[in-house]
């Protein structure tokens, strides 16, 4: 839903003529109840993926956001199914920009909502879904980087090797460009190089990963790249501009 509709929506709010029967007005209440419970932890989501954190539903339990009464797993179930239900971002690199949905709180302002209203359907286009094995992760595509977002997941789901395969074909296929082993050093990873180079020995044993690819340059740096989107050739001279050339050519 766009900000345009969602303000109509809101200028809408309250409009339906006729009294309200007892069990419809009880029905908005509650469904209001929940509108503001779900605008928090979407809240809660966005603000966690501008400071470069995944969400995982089971924080929802320890910030309490279900509305009173609700059991916390409960809210969960219902979260998840009105994302999953209504238009939210794919798994994938963003196209274009994007713009994260203001919160409805700001959008009411100082407004009052009477039982009698109901409120618009809440913006989640923005919200990606991640199911891991540990549970479940969100982040809002709009102020969070799809490969940063899986680096996260893939470090939270303390698999060394599908992370490392992960980055190297990201990397490989998006911009495309190889991988330096030092890039492992940095957050979220904090990999010592020792690790990396471990780490791609164990991809090369399993068998599993055959694209994956190392090469050196005249520096004696590793990089590694996928040959599913990269030639030899073209892994190789890209390592050698990368870890060599680009520095002599600023």
């Amino acid at each position: 839903m766009s900000h345009a509709a969602g303000e109509e929506c809101l200028q809408q709010a309250g409009q339906d003529d006729g009294e309200l029967s007892v069990e419809e007005r009880e029905r908005r209440r509650a469904r209001n109840e929940m509108i503001y419970a779900m605008d928090d932890a979407l809240a809660d989501i966005r603000q966690r993926s501008y400071e470069g954190k995944l969400t995982r539903t089971s924080r929802w339990k320890k910030m309490a956001f279900q509305p009173k009464g609700m059991d916390a797993r409960a809210f969960e179930e219902q979260m998840l199914l009105y994302i999953e239900q209504h238009d939210h971002a794919e798994d994938a690199p963003a196209i274009g920009k994007l713009t994260a949905p203001r919160p409805l709180k700001v959008q009411l302002g100082d407004r009052q909502i009477t039982d009698e209203e109901e409120l618009p359907d809440l913006d989640v286009s923005d919200i990606v879904l991640i199911y891991g094995k540990k549970g479940i992760y969100l982040y809002s595509k709009a102020l969070m980087s799809h490969s940063y977002a899986h680096a996260l997941y893939q470090t939270a789901e303390d698999s060394d090797i599908a992370t490392f395969v992960d980055v190297v074909r990201s990397e490989s296929r998006v911009y495309p460009r190889p991988v330096a082993a030092d890039i492992f050093m940095n957050v979220p990873y904090l990999w010592p190089v020792s690790k990396t180079l471990d780490v791609y020995e164990q991809v090369k044993s399993s068998g599993a990963f055959a694209d994956i690819c190392m090469t050196r340059t005249s520096r004696g740096e590793a990089y590694f790249y996928s040959n599913l989107y990269l030639s030899d050739a073209q892994g190789k001279a890209l390592a050698e501009w990368y870890g060599v050339e680009r520095g002599m050519n600023p």
